[in-house]
């Protein structure tokens, strides 16, 4: 019997493809949006911390100094204590300069390599035309003027061993020859930008004296013995700590893409409600004759669960398919992203998680079957001789059916609402609520359009028959048509509120932007490189230069989590590019400032909870210093926050003497000259010295915008995609819609309506529904809006910024909406226009 039913269906599926065909699309397409945010997010992110743990190798615990080195001798002491299993590291970015290519020096020492790091202990190999010949790392012990490289980063920078590598390190130049290339399938992944040499050669190049860190081995009981004992300045952090730390930057960042991927899904769920539910109304009397000839409500729900199921299985297939094709595509653009905004991060495919891949498959099999729950219920809740009878008997009306959507709605907007208000703080419960309002509109929008339309109705009276008609079929069938409706409305209001807030943010960041460049031209050292000894003076001895100011930049990992530390000495003409939230009123905050004070940017006060006159603890060579708080300013620059010092108190805490950018303050006319004469300075002196870099106050602005809109490039995919998933779900709606009403347009033409005249009424009908779902979008999105800036913006980066309406961009997506609707009803008009005439009236059709 099962096998029969079975058969009955893919007949029933076989006779009108397209339903089916477009509810697979809608549900494929929203499978493919998750896949590819899951699967990009995660490779970059597991990418980033391979790396991490491919340089940590099987350390479980890391010595590291608060912003100074880890002298030599400690190594000796551990060892004399037994701790054998331990390895000294220096890690140094530098600048190749020829190509101006940030790379990470790596000094490592090769007999101590073996127990920690693995991949190191095997052999690697020269080029040559037999392949490889094997090399022990050890041959870079006592060369102090060679490193290894992957055969990877040789093609890029075309090398090949026994050539010269000239690098630029703290604006020292340095030629280095190319020893051996590393194979690049014996190296983790992330390892494309290494550069190895031993440990003595790597301080030789950077001028240290100790060393970046130590790693270990050791046991809870041994490192917190250790922990005891080190000095002043030095501590002992878990390794998996340490990452997660580093990795956990780009949290908030993250849960916004898959929020916004989420939103594609539910979509696409209603996509298949909404085809299904017709797919029910079409099947009425198929059904109703099945069960007239015995066949059990239990048996039916059991096909019709099974066939959304196998719509779930087709749809995650092709959708997974899809979102690995999508993901590849996006996969470079979000790593180009982390690399501006968080760490940089080395990523060349994508990593296929089996888990990701079995999760987007449930989501797609689990949202059909809840899908079909409300269609299956209606369908085997008529009577048997309703079915058999004319086209709406037995169902529920489609007012009763808006009526009962009604408080459900208004209670579920209510509670989001609640939640977002009221509730707690957490990133994860401002999305619930934003989520909670959003279903909620799927309710709330069919109920308003069905009171727009009965207005227009009355303002219409005077109006011809058929245009009548037309509004009052578009009220009647919104019981059928509201959720397809709606998910347009929702499509539209994500465009409309994604849009507003990326305007708002680069109106925000370009009035930063504008405010913060007082200098006319900047130069810096690129990365956390420095400038060069006697650049600085140099420079302030142009002509027409009226002040001069200094910047050094550093990342420090405190307690509470990765912060930025600025040492800045700023002429007087430069403190009006602070704009100041709190603290501005202290008439003594800029000798506070030089006294020791520090600033702190909006993020660093919003994660850590700082006002102005709390204290925040730094760690230091010298110890743990407290360092007050004197004023909070707005910054764009970090989302997870900076704090800023004068420059001679940074030197004071950290020990670190070197200059990493400098600006000149003069007369906006001579930027040009001070630019062209700043680069002809170190054309002639500083030639040697790779990476250093001289824009003026416009360039900046500009390189800051095309940052910006790379950063945000990747929304306008995902709005795209749940625009195309929404016009597939008004496609799917009309079609059906021109099924239920057969009757009514054979009966319209059999009346002297001529089929074009019919195709018109249907293409209006359409783009009646397009301008409805447009008009209802816009008071969503812009709520929508309100709640990224103020609610998800706020808790995500601790950002804030005031509302700027792209009101071009709104009337655009309301154009878009109308449009997009008049196309989807374009094939079902066709259709309808098409069909024979006197099937039709004799009912056929339904």
């Amino acid at each position: 019997m099962t096998k029969r039913l079975a058969l009955t269906l893919w007949n029933a599926h076989r006779r009108a493809p397209g339903e089916a065909l477009l509810m697979l699309l809608g549900l494929a397409l929203s499978v493919a949006v998750v896949v590819a945010i899951d699967l990009a997010v995660d490779s970059a992110r597991g990418a980033f911390l391979e790396s991490r743990r491919a340089l940590s190798g099987a350390a479980t615990h890391q010595i590291t100094a608060d912003g100074a080195e880890v002298p030599v001798r400690l190594l000796a002491e551990l060892r004399a204590q037994g701790l054998w299993r331990s390895a000294p590291l220096i890690e140094r970015e530098v600048l190749h300069a020829g190509s101006g290519a940030r790379l990470r020096l790596l000094g490592i020492e090769p007999l101590s390599e073996a127990a920690l790091r693995p991949w190191l202990a095997g052999g690697v190999g020269r080029r040559n035309g037999a392949g490889a010949v094997p090399l022990d790392p050890g041959a870079l012990i006592g060369r102090d003027d060679v490193v290894l490289l992957s055969q990877r980063l040789a093609a890029r920078l075309q090398l090949a061993p026994g050539d010269t590598l000239a690098l630029s390190v703290d604006g020292r130049a340095k030629a280095l020859r190319v020893l051996a290339l590393l194979p690049d399938d014996r190296l983790p992944t992330g390892s494309g930008d290494w550069l190895l040499a031993d440990i003595a050669a790597a301080q030789a190049i950077t001028g240290l004296e100790g060393l970046t860190r130590i790693d270990l081995i050791a046991d809870e009981a041994r490192a917190a013995g250790i922990a005891q004992s080190l000095p002043l300045g030095l501590r002992l952090v878990a390794t998996t700590e340490q990452d997660s730390q580093l990795a956990a930057m780009s949290g908030a960042f993250e849960i916004n893409l898959k929020a916004l991927s989420l939103l594609a899904l539910l979509v696409g769920v209603f996509v298949v409600f909404q085809t299904l539910s017709f797919l029910a109304l079409q099947r009425r009397r198929l059904i109703g004759l099945l069960r007239a000839l015995g066949v059990s409500n239990r048996e039916l729900g059991a096909l019709m669960l099974g066939e959304a199921a196998l719509v779930g299985v087709l749809a995650a297939g092709i959708g997974i398919a899809l979102g690995i094709a999508l993901g590849s595509v996006l996969l470079q653009g979000l790593a180009r992203s982390y690399g501006e905004l968080f760490y940089r991060v080395e990523v060349s495919a994508l990593s296929l998680s089996p888990l990701l891949l079995g999760k987007a498959a449930v989501l797609a099999i689990a949202g059909a079957i809840v899908a079909v729950l409300l269609p299956l219920r209606d369908a085997l809740g008529v009577p048997v001789l309703d079915a058999l009878g004319r086209d709406s008997a037995g169902l529920r009306a489609p007012e009763q059916r808006l009526r009962a959507l009604l408080l459900p709605a208004v209670t579920l907007f209510a509670a989001g609402l609640a939640l977002i208000l009221y509730g707690p703080q957490g990133l994860f419960w401002g999305f619930a609520g934003l989520f909670a309002c959003l279903i909620a509109a799927l309710g709330l929008i069919p109920w308003a359009a069905g009171h727009a339309l009965g207005a227009l109705e009355a303002v219409l009276r005077e109006a011809p028959v058929r245009w009548r008609w037309l509004i009052a079929g578009t009220r009647r069938t919104l019981g059928r048509t509201g959720i397809a409706l709606a998910a347009l409305a929702l499509a539209i209001a994500t465009v409309i509120g994604m849009s507003s807030m990326i305007h708002s943010f680069r109106e925000a960041l370009s009035v930063w932007i504008d405010r913060s460049l007082q200098a006319q031209v900047y130069l810096s050292a690129g990365g956390r490189s420095a400038l060069p000894d006697g650049l600085v003076e140099a420079a302030g001895a142009l002509e027409g230069v009226e002040g001069i100011g200094l910047n050094r930049r550093s990342q420090r990992l405190p307690e509470s989590g990765p912060v930025e530390v600025v040492g800045l000495q700023l002429p007087a003409q430069g403190r009006s590019g602070f704009e100041l939230i709190a603290g501005a009123e202290d008439p003594q905050l800029w000798s506070r400032f030089a006294a020791g004070e520090a600033l702190i940017s909006e993020p660093l006060s919003q994660r850590l909870k700082l006002a102005v006159g709390d204290a925040f603890r730094m760690p230091t060579p010298q110890g743990q210093v407290d360092l007050r708080v004197a004023a909070i300013y707005r910054d764009y620059s970090s989302p997870q926050g900076v704090l800023t010092l004068d420059l001679a108190r940074y030197q004071q805490l950290f020990g670190d003497r070197a200059v990493g950018a400098l600006a000149l303050y003069a007369p906006v006319s001579e930027a040009a000259r001070l630019k062209a004469e700043l680069e002809a300075l170190i054309a002639t002196r500083f030639a040697e010295h790779a990476g250093l870099q001289v824009v003026t106050a416009g360039e900046i602005r500009a390189i800051s915008l095309e940052v910006f809109a790379r950063t945000f490039a990747i929304t306008d995919v995902l709005r795209l995609l749940a625009g195309l998933i929404a016009v597939v779900a008004v496609l799917g709606a009309l079609s059906a819609l021109a099924i239920e009403r057969s009757r009514e347009f054979a009966l319209l033409r059999a009346l002297g309506l001529t089929p074009v005249e019919l195709s018109r009424l249907q293409r209006v009908q359409g783009g009646v529904l397009g301008l409805i779902a447009g008009l209802a979008a816009l008071p969503l999105g812009l709520g929508l809006a309100v709640l990224l800036i103020e609610v998800i913006n706020r808790r995500s980066f601790g950002w804030s910024m005031q509302l700027d309406l792209p009101w071009a961009q709104i009337a655009s997506a309301i154009v878009i909406s109308t449009l997009a609707a008049v196309l989807a009803a374009w094939w079902p008009a066709r259709r309808s226009a098409g069909a024979d005439l006197s099937r039709q009236l004799r009912g056929a059709g339904a």
